[in-house]
């Protein structure tokens, strides 16, 4: 997350505009991490659609959008 930050960071725009990019980076990357995954792995053992939105949803949620809220926390960018 800290590179994601640091390419966020120095964009010259405004901070809390740096905070929404990053919190929209962190979650749209480890849901397309989710769904490589997925995508290499699970089509095989799990085809359905709906493992899709599980591999998806759950890094996306957990560990992007809440992730990324303790990460900026911790750094105290908020």
């Amino acid at each position: 997350m800290s590179k994601i930050w640091s390419f966020v960071n120095d964009l010259k725009v405004k901070k809390n505009h740096k905070i929404t990019m990053f919190m929209w980076l962190t979650t749209i990357l480890y849901g397309l991490t989710g769904g490589l995954i997925w995508g290499l792995i699970g089509r095989l053992i799990l085809p359905e659609i709906t493992w899709l939105f599980c591999f998806i949803g759950y890094p996306a949620v957990f560990m992007g959008l809440f992730g990324g809220v303790i990460y900026l926390y911790n750094h105290e960018f908020i």
